[in-house]
């Protein structure tokens, strides 16, 4: 099994491509650091922008973004309104969202986790189209032709007219402190993020916040890959076949299925469980029921196994 790509550092990308193929702004950048799985789950990438940097305002028709503010600062535009968004807030795009981003500060960095859009591949394939026939891939009747991300099409709006309101007004915005819902149990607490009605069914996105010491650990017939970026902290990770290693802040972990392995706290951590794919908010919804009426069964290993495979989730970690 190909290891190579399981710790992944900010510098450590596939791709670094232009944001803008027209070269009408070529001071942003996207860099690619995981490419589409099943699904087009857990594609990653960082736009790195500039002040005035601004994506125009659009819509998908198909699939679904979800992105960390992971330096600076940016404006988000959809539905007549607009606010800003700070770094470690998350803004979850749905299809037939009308959105726009505008960079409001110098070397943002605008980290993506794309589901079904495959928007990156397309990217890399449409810039190689543009340096072998520019002519063509500047032309009007062209650009009109290709309106569309492989398997999202892509409809640009003129920029809309909005009003100031509280990010906490605009549904995609996630500030930092947000959570649908929110667990806690000693040694870490558990914000539900973006949930599985916003996915297809298909994941949900948790912040984990981890005391220095606390353990995250899974046997190796868990059935879904794992993806974490290290929001902030650092975490010591431990797999069968390879020697621990020290994953720090913005890095990211691409753990495969069926891979035994364990990651602890360094010190407190948070963590973002980007990529899952089991029913964490049905678990938790369940132990939380029996650490209010039933706190002794929660000690009892055999019964939270259980609980865990009914809900098909496969992270284990001290519940009391």
């Amino acid at each position: 099994m190909d290891t190579s790509r399981i710790h992944i550092t900010p510098n450590d990308f596939l791709f670094n491509v232009d944001e803008f193929a027209d070269g009408s702004d070529p001071r942003a950048r996207c860099k690619l650091f995981i490419q589409p799985g099943p699904y087009g789950l857990n594609e990653v990438a960082d736009a790195n922008y500039y002040i005035d940097n601004r994506v125009p305002s659009h819509e998908h028709m198909n699939g679904y973004e979800t992105f960390l503010v992971d330096k600076g600062s940016f404006e988000i535009l959809s539905l007549s309104k607009k606010a800003p968004v700070h770094k470690g807030d998350i803004v979850h795009i749905m299809p037939f969202t009308p959105h726009s981003v505008h960079c409001l500060e110098d070397d943002s960095i605008w980290r993506a986790f794309h589901q079904g859009l495959w928007l990156t591949p397309f990217m890399i394939e449409e810039r190689a189209f543009r340096d072998r026939h520019k002519d063509i891939y500047l032309s009007p009747e062209f650009k009109k032709a290709n309106a569309t991300r492989d398997k999202s099409s892509w409809y640009d709006y003129i920029i809309p007219e909005c009003r100031d309101v509280p990010p906490e007004q605009i549904h995609c915005i996630r500030p930092y402190e947000f959570a649908f819902a929110e667990y806690s149990f000693e040694g870490i607490s558990l914000k539900l993020k973006v949930g599985r009605w916003e996915t297809m069914g298909l994941k949900e996105v948790w912040q984990l916040r981890l005391e220095k010491g606390f353990k995250l650990s899974w046997e190796e017939t868990h059935p879904f890959p794992h993806l974490y970026d290290v929001f902030s902290g650092s975490v010591r990770v431990s797999l069968e076949g390879m020697e621990p290693f020290t994953a720090n802040t913005r890095d990211l972990l691409h753990i495969p299925k069926f891979f035994k392995g364990s990651v602890e706290a360094l010190e407190d951590t948070v963590l973002l469980d980007i990529g899952c794919q089991g029913f964490l908010t049905r678990y938790m919804d369940e132990i939380n029921f029996y650490k209010q009426k039933e706190p002794k069964k929660l000690k009892d290993c055999a019964f939270v196994k259980e609980i865990m495979l009914k809900n098909d989730y496969h992270v284990s970690f001290e519940l009391l």
